[in-house]
């Protein structure tokens, strides 16, 4: 028996494009009521289709495994400042771009996340390596790194933002969700891994 479902994807629609003003990469939902685009989140796009009588149980969210590098001095992703400073160390992409789409593997790779273990527990966390800090959105619930001296803003999702974006499509009674994609995971699928702890503790796949 075929099963038909819409992916509800809520992706990159508030950045799009590597911005001197970047916004959040996928965000969780507007909560400081300030985006230019208040419905492009995973539970506007839930709020969106629900509100339409489409079922839940027919939407599968979208969940991203890139980011996107801008050249940007901003301090979070509310406030810019337009300047870029000459000659420093820049994060590069795949086509050798030092702005545009880039994969989560190849922020790992490039060392400007940094997998930071738990002794105890054993659980990853990403920290921000190599001159990046790693910032949190509390408008979006997604991850940023920033670099005064290479002049740029990363804005991406992580296992910690993804794992809360699995949390939203369980508890909205969603089908599942799905990655785009899993070539842009790690070796280890710390991505994948963060939204099955949470999926398949219930069994929703």
């Amino acid at each position: 028996m075929s099963r038909s479902f819409q992916s509800a994807f809520e992706g990159d629609l508030m950045t799009c494009l590597a911005s001197r003003t970047p916004g959040p990469n996928a965000p969780m939902f507007d909560a400081c009521k300030n985006s230019t685009q208040p419905d492009a989140s995973a539970v506007g796009a839930y709020e969106s289709w629900t509100a339409s009588d489409f079922p839940p149980s027919k939407l599968v969210l979208g969940l991203p495994t890139y980011g996107y590098i801008s050249r940007s001095l901003a301090n979070s992703l509310r406030t810019r400042r337009l300047e870029s400073p000459a000659n420093v160390t820049k994060v590069i992409n795949s086509d050798g771009d030092s702005e545009g789409q880039i994969s989560f593997r190849d922020l790992v790779q490039q060392g400007v996340l940094a997998a930071d273990t738990d002794p105890l527990t054993g659980k990853v966390d990403f920290v921000g390596s190599g001159g990046f800090d790693r910032e949190w959105d509390q408008c979006s619930c997604t991850p940023f790194l920033r670099s005064a001296s290479a002049g740029q803003v990363i804005s991406y999702d992580d296992p910690h933002s993804l794992h809360m974006k699995a949390e939203f499509a369980q508890r909205s009674g969603m089908l599942g969700v799905n990655l785009f994609d899993m070539s842009g995971d790690t070796d280890e699928w710390d991505l994948t891994a963060a939204v099955a702890n949470v999926l398949l503790s219930n069994r929703l796949v």
